[in-house]
């Protein structure tokens, strides 16, 4: 995966596919696998903030643009949405593995007629040992009827596993994400596939995701 420090915001309003009426957003960003997401406190204590552009998108349908911040606090990577007049929505530190880690593509879909999600992809990161390994995976940002209020995290699967060996060996997996409902029940799963392989995210309500 390439390491240029790029996000790239694509914003897909579509509930009909994946690829129509997508905007895109480029800007520089610097920056054991992640295990959770924790919710940043008011009280914890920092010492280094890196705050990546301000991305101004209406999420939620109400005319007003919504705040979207990539940040490094302490080394680590967290996405913060807030409203036009600073109301924090959401800041979550989502976890790495290496080095050189960020949040490079973020990807709004509409899951059903009241349910969203922003599906956030990000470098792990690359760790340097007897092999060179590199992975990407994504987060689900889910609320619902538009309340920003009731946005929740879940970690997803992998998306790209790049490694090495000493040996010269050498691999790459690169999935495609899609949104497709594929059990015809009104709401789109989110599917993480390469080749015949695939990892399905099926959302349920209440910011609760299956994996299969």
């Amino acid at each position: 995966m390439q390491q240029s420090f790029v996000f790239l915001l694509i914003v897909v309003f579509s509930y009909s596919s994946w690829a129509q009426d997508e905007r895109y957003y480029r800007q520089m960003l610097t920056g054991d696998l992640p295990t959770m997401i924790r919710e940043i406190k008011e009280d914890t204590v920092t010492q280094y903030v890196i705050k990546g552009p301000n991305y101004f998108i209406d999420i939620n349908d109400d005319g007003i643009e919504e705040i979207i911040q990539p940040q490094k606090i302490d080394g680590t990577d967290v996405l913060e949405i807030r409203s036009s007049s600073g109301t924090k929505y959401l800041a979550a530190r989502l976890f790495a593995m290496g080095t050189s880690s960020h949040i490079y593509q973020l990807k709004l879909v509409r899951l059903s007629p009241k349910a969203k999600a922003l599906i956030v992809m990000m470098d792990e990161g690359v760790i340097q040992a007897k092999r060179v390994e590199n992975t990407a995976r994504i987060f689900l940002v889910s609320f619902e009827n538009n309340d920003l209020t009731t946005m929740k995290v879940t970690q997803g699967p992998h998306h790209f596993h790049e490694k090495e060996s000493q040996r010269e060996q050498y691999g790459r997996r690169d999935y495609g994400v899609n949104a497709l409902d594929l059990d015809h029940d009104g709401t789109r799963e989110v599917i993480v596939q390469f080749n015949h392989m695939q990892r399905i995210m099926k959302y349920v309500g209440g910011g609760e995701w299956l994996r299969f």
